[in-house]
């Protein structure tokens, strides 16, 4: 268990969690889909299906698993049965169907497919961490975090939060660190960006496994591209690239890292949780505060 996104919410300073927080979780707890059900959303635990605990907790994180399961009916075969039933009616009625008519049709037939529908699986993982109040929410997509706040939110009764940003447009922390060839604090320059000219329709660079203080870099900057994704390294333990939007993508452990972590001989999977959770809450404890300070240096951006 290990994230690989990472999107960071803030939380309001009077919130507080529930002196009993399994019961708050039991009542969003995971069902599968009923019959006539196309989806359901609800809380798994994060030790797999034969355990019954709803989250985990180590010191002031508090990690979560959100369970989603979805019934999957391919468009064109709801279409293809759909126009067979249309054209029956139709040429036993001796009328067109149109509108409402044929919505309701697509309805009742879709109803009827249910049944016999694919089923998809998602699990998003998310963690709160008291000590620097946030949350963090392994998604690749914004509308997978909220849906995962949401049901937080459900649960709790409430969540005063909102997304981590910075004071200043990110491109301009970006396009300001590779103009000066390094970044603050104790991050290094990965080797993958992305350059965009500020006009909408201008042109876009994407590299990987590539010098990003070279000369072929430097050109495109001097030339007005802005950088709009870009790949850090923490430490010599962390690998990440930074999004526009302030998300996190490919958030990676390097070899560093993970040769600092014990190693369980013939852990139980709970066992195996733990201690992922453990060096993944570490982690974050211990970055996010330097994130803040990178994104908070007005050093050149204008």
């Amino acid at each position: 268990m290990w994230f690989r996104n990472l999107r960071i919410y803030t939380l309001a300073d009077d919130f507080q969690l529930p002196e009993d927080l399994a019961p708050a979780l039991t009542e969003h707890q995971f069902k599968p889909c009923g019959r006539s059900e196309l989806a359901s959303f609800g809380w798994s635990s994060p030790f797999g299906p034969r355990s019954e605990e709803l989250f985990h907790k180590i010191g002031q994180h508090y990690l979560f698993c959100a369970r989603k399961e979805e019934k999957v009916l391919p468009s064109s075969v709801v279409n293809a049965q759909l126009e067979e039933q249309i054209e029956a009616l139709e040429a036993d009625q001796g009328r067109r169907v149109v509108g409402k008519e044929k919505q309701s049709l697509k309805e009742d037939l879709v109803h009827q497919l249910l049944p016999q529908a694919f089923t998809r699986f998602k699990l998003t993982w998310g963690m709160l961490d008291m000590q620097h109040r946030i949350v963090v929410v392994d998604a690749s997509a914004s509308n997978q975090a909220e849906d995962f706040l949401g049901l937080m939110r459900s649960s709790l009764g409430s969540l005063p939060v909102k997304p981590w940003f910075s004071e200043q447009p990110t491109e301009l922390y970006f396009t300001q660190w590779l103009k000066q060839g390094h970044l603050p604090g104790e991050f290094e320059f990965g080797d993958e960006a992305e350059l965009r000219d500020s006009d909408e329709d201008g042109g876009i660079i994407r590299c990987k496994n590539h010098e990003l203080t070279s000369p072929q870099i430097t050109a495109h900057l001097d030339h007005g591209k802005q950088v709009t994704k870009l790949a850090v390294e923490w430490q010599e333990r962390i690998t990440m690239v930074l999004e526009q939007d302030m998300a996190i993508k490919r958030f990676k452990a390097t070899d560093v890292l993970l040769d600092d972590q014990d190693k369980l001989v013939d852990a139980t999977p709970e066992q195996k949780i733990d201690a992922d959770f453990a060096l993944l809450g570490g982690e974050i404890n211990a970055l996010f505060p330097q994130l803040v300070s990178l994104f908070s240096d007005q050093i050149g951006v204008d």
